[in-house]
């Protein structure tokens, strides 16, 4: 985390925070300890598999060399079946990731230091060459193929198993026009939920969002945001973080 004298006061700056409401707590209160003001609007909860369906894939997943989980939100939702077993060589797809899988007792998860998801994962040395081995992705439902299909590229065994998915979180039409009226930026987890906010948003209000400010994760997303037709150049965070969130607000306030 930066240290206070990093950040410069975000002034009463509006922000839209849209991530699922039992993960976006820390990011909210950084935002408004920093001065700025925060508008919550959660487009995506987080519902894990069925408890009896998660034990038995850990049950199989035990006979595996090398685990991979895809986000915090896959840990969150294996961890209650996992117990203290863990294999020798677990992966993190970023660092937020490996810090939910210390929470859970596995102290040796490797996670590249950059965010680009997929792709950090593959360049690490150890997952370039997995000639017959046996890997088990833990992630999401809708999952990109992007990481399973490298891995069997590098010549891996890959069974992917979702351990949870992202439910679209419903507002009425009034809500999402008064936020978007109030934001002047909005922090926007995924492509996913980018899509859902179009969908949400009253046609009297499609204007006002394509003109938003948005900050986004990756360079996926920014290419998901032009798709649909926002018009502003996405700001990009250092790295995927809370406190990485609100500098990058900072920074990019007019002096």
């Amino acid at each position: 985390m930066p240290e206070p004298s990093a950040v410069r006061s975000l002034s009463g700056l509006r922000v839209l925070v849209t991530r699922p409401a039992h993960q976006s707590q820390t990011l909210c209160r950084l935002i408004e300890e920093a001065g700025g003001r925060v508008l919550r609007l959660p487009l995506l909860a987080i519902e894990p598999r069925a408890a009896p369906e998660l034990a038995a894939a850990v049950r199989e997943a035990r006979a595996d060399e090398v685990w991979i989980f895809t986000s915090a939100n896959a840990v969150r939702a294996a961890a209650p079946s996992m117990g203290d077993r863990w294999p020798a060589q677990v992966y993190a797809a970023g660092q937020a990731t490996a810090a939910a899988l210390r929470d859970c007792g596995c102290r040796h998860a490797v996670a590249p230091e950059d965010s680009r998801g997929a792709e950090s994962l593959l360049a690490l040395p150890a997952l370039r060459d997995l000639a017959g081995r046996r890997v088990r992705l833990f992630t999401g439902e809708n999952a990109l193929p992007r990481l399973a299909d490298g891995l069997r590229a590098a010549g891996a065994r890959v069974e992917a198993f979702a351990v949870y998915r992202r439910v679209p979180v419903a507002h009425g039409p009034d809500a999402v026009r008064a936020a978007l009226e109030q934001a002047e930026v909005a922090i926007v987890s995924s492509g996913e939920a980018l899509e859902h906010l179009v969908r949400l948003t009253p046609a009297d209000a499609r204007a006002r969002l394509f003109a938003l400010q948005l900050a986004l994760p990756s360079a996926r997303v920014v290419e998901k945001a032009r798709e649909l037709g926002f018009a502003k150049i996405p700001w990009l965070p250092s790295r995927v973080a809370d406190a990485a969130y609100v500098e990058l607000l900072s920074k990019s306030l007019p002096p």
